[in-house]
């Protein structure tokens, strides 16, 4: 039964990075494929189009002319204490102990785009593998352009053991703050009393 448990989390890990990828492999006709409800404005239609346009041709940018390779290491798992009780805080699992990897780039602006992989222990001390596209635009206040400080949003399809492995997509914020080839990233999933509701952060290094 756990051989059989351990296949599943491999077909769908694989079927994760598949997904997370799929658009790069023909935009053109995925771009056809786009259905715009007859109710909307030819300037509503335009900005509908332009932006998904802008969203694949991203993740076509960064599959085919990546700048950087990426280590991610999950480091943290924090449950919002004011949803959660201290008894359901105590059984679960704030370690994320697992790995990751993807590959990057900077846009003209200096924004940051990446595709990735990652695979950790969830809440319940349970594999979660997610995959998927990560932008953050980039700030550097300081005169050390090495420090910067990044926000934006990641969109991912995961699957956890608590939902039979079935994949799911999500789209979440993304923050970070970073010095030279290390970057401490986190993102927060909403939810509602004891569901969701957890702050969730790695350190990514970049080669």
């Amino acid at each position: 039964m756990k051989n059989i448990r351990l296949l599943n989390l491999s077909a769908i890990f694989s079927f994760s990075i598949y997904a997370a990828f799929l658009l790069t492999a023909n935009p053109a006709q995925a771009e056809e494929s786009v259905i715009v409800p007859q109710t909307q404005t030819v300037s509503e239609q335009g900005n509908n189009e332009s932006l998904w346009s802008a969203y694949k041709n991203n993740i076509a940018e960064t599959w085919n002319a990546p700048q950087h390779q990426d280590l991610f290491l999950p480091v943290l798992t924090r449950h919002n204490r004011h949803t959660h009780s201290e008894k359901q805080i105590d059984g679960y699992n704030e370690h994320p102990w697992g790995g990751g990897y993807g590959v990057s780039r900077y846009d003209k602006k200096g924004n940051w785009h990446a595709l990735y992989a990652m695979a950790f222990k969830d809440s319940f001390n349970k594999w979660e593998p997610v995959a998927g596209y990560g932008y953050e635009k980039i700030w550097q206040p300081l005169n050390d352009k090495e420090f910067r400080l990044g926000a934006g949003y990641i969109t991912a399809v995961s699957a956890r053991d608590n939902y039979d492995y079935v994949p799911f997509p999500m789209v979440l914020p993304l923050v970070s703050a970073g010095y030279s080839r290390l970057t401490f990233q986190a993102t927060y999933v909403p939810g509602a009393n004891s569901k969701g509701n957890v702050l969730f952060g790695w350190f990514r290094f970049q080669f």
